[in-house]
């Protein structure tokens, strides 16, 4: 019998392990940390539950397939509510915007603001829909890990489907005309903090899932699905450790040997499944030249210079604030740059997940939000970074009130997590949250791979589930990297 060894039992490690488990394997997860689900986490205060993590799940076949696959039904597992109007979006000024599932309720409200946008949906829809798909084959098939694997075929036939010469700004505003609705989509379109015009056409590709899937929120919290996946997972025979550190991964002939524990003690493995984002981070887990050797792989895209900002409100009352609210700034294109440039924005975008809108029965005491915003990573421990972080509250609550929303009277509990809380929480680098980011327009198509070449039997999983779409990426990642290891198995049964 196969062994697999993953490390982290975050959505992509979790569906990988359901799968090679029916399939025979014998899986062990190790989690660093006392709890599964990776970024998922809920914070009990005195009166109030803040959940933090991803709070957007799309596509509810896909993870209801996973159950299919491993022959359960999910309804004994987890109750899904889909949400057909998803993310209301309020402008300063005065305008607002509910993002729905929904074609003909989009296009009756796009009648109202923009004619031409409302005339060109269901031309936009299908050609977003083709874009999914053909970003989907790239990205799950066609591994282009280097610049000369764009030239080659079948890749670069693929390539020139995407509008490869065309920028996102330009590909929205060939569909719509209202300046706040094009913004709108570029944002959420857009994984990281490039501006639409120098982003490229493709990214287009991730509204796919936010406009046209079902959009669904999970009872009990969205912590609920990590936990579900692990109990399938323990029920098929995998066994799962928390609080256990991987310290490293041992080689021979550049096969996977095996994993060591906490320093002390040695497991054999013949497949390791490992997230980018700790070999990026780890010097040991692998020999000095190995590390060097893949790490070149995870870099070609550049890192990230976007963190975040979360303040955690917990409040005496109730307020008309939905599940997912956004407040939209004024002026993106001062937004980004500023960040850019190191600075806080002055009117940033504000993103409000509040899940006592959706179940006030669990959140007896009033509203539970988090609040995040884009900041710069900065150098996280000078005075000066502090000294903003401080103001940045106040600052941030009196954007609120711009838009309609006065809290300060009704906080009686409150948190702020800064870029230096979700390193040391998330392991993440420099406290950024969406990983490595495309800087130019080409290196965007360049994707760091699922497997390495090099070494046999070492996988990677590389999704980001800041995203909006990024859970529902995760939960396909995983899918994809246990197909990849039982074909290879079934390919190599002596290895």
């Amino acid at each position: 019998m196969k062994k697999v060894s993953i490390i982290g039992a975050g959505l992509s490690g979790l569906t990988a392990s359901i799968l090679l488990a029916k399939e025979g394997f014998e899986v062990t997860i190790y989690e660093k940390s006392k709890k599964v689900g990776g970024n998922f986490t809920a914070l009990q205060f005195e009166d109030h539950l803040f959940e933090f993590g991803p709070t957007f799940f799309t596509i509810p076949e896909l993870l209801e397939s996973i159950f299919l696959m491993a022959g359960k039904n999910i309804e004994n597992y987890l109750d899904l509510e889909i949400l057909t109007h998803h993310t209301h979006v309020y402008f300063e000024n005065g305008d607002n915007f509910c993002l729905s599932t929904n074609a003909e309720e989009m296009i009756e409200q796009l009648k109202k603001v923009d004619s031409t946008g409302a005339e060109n949906y269901h031309d936009f829809l299908a050609e977003i829909k083709r874009l999914y798909f053909e970003v989907n084959e790239l990205s799950m098939n066609l591994q282009i890990t280097n610049w000369s694997k764009l030239v080659k075929i079948p890749i670069r036939n693929l390539i020139l489907k995407l509008r490869p010469f065309q920028s996102l700004d330009h590909f929205l505003r060939k569909y719509f005309e209202n300046e706040q609705i094009i913004q709108l989509l570029a944002k959420y379109a857009n994984r990281g903090e490039m501006l639409a015009r120098s982003t490229p056409a493709f990214f287009a590709a991730f509204l796919y899932p936010i406009l046209t899937a079902d959009v669904f929120y999970v009872k009990g919290g969205t912590r609920e699905v990590p936990c579900a996946l692990k109990k399938l997972a323990i029920e098929l025979g995998v066994k799962i450790y928390t609080e256990k550190e991987i310290t490293k991964i041992h080689l021979k002939n550049n096969q996977v040997e095996g994993i060591q524990i906490n320093e002390n003690l040695s497991i054999e493995s013949d497949y390791v499944l490992i997230s980018s984002a700790q070999l990026l981070n780890s010097d040991t887990l692998l020999s000095d030249f190995t590390v060097v050797n893949e790490r070149e792989k995870f870099i070609v895209t550049g890192e990230s210079n976007l963190s975040q900002f979360v303040l955690l409100l917990g409040l005496d009352r109730y307020t008309n604030l939905k599940t997912h609210t956004v407040l939209f700034s004024s002026d993106v294109e001062r937004e980004v740059e500023q960040i850019l440039n190191g600075e806080f924005a002055e009117n940033p975008t504000i993103y409000i997940y509040n899940p006592a809108f959706q179940e006030p029965e669990r959140f007896k005491s009033g509203d539970c939000l988090v609040l995040m915003v884009s900041i710069p990573t900065n150098d996280l421990y000078s005075t000066s970074y502090r000294a903003s972080i401080a103001s940045y509250r106040h600052h941030l609550v009196s954007e609120l009130k711009k838009y309609g929303f006065d809290l300060e009277e009704s906080i009686v509990e409150e948190k702020v997590w800064t870029s230096k809380d979700l390193k040391n929480r998330f392991n993440s680098a420099k406290g950024g949250i969406h990983g490595a980011i495309s800087k130019t327009f080409a290196a965007a198509y360049i994707r760091p791979p699922v497997k390495s070449d090099e070494i046999k039997g070492l996988y990677f999983t590389l999704v980001d589930t800041s995203h909006p779409a990024g859970s529902t990426e995760a939960l396909k990642n995983g899918i994809h990297l246990a197909t990849s290891i039982i074909e290879e198995a079934r390919e190599n049964p002596l290895i």
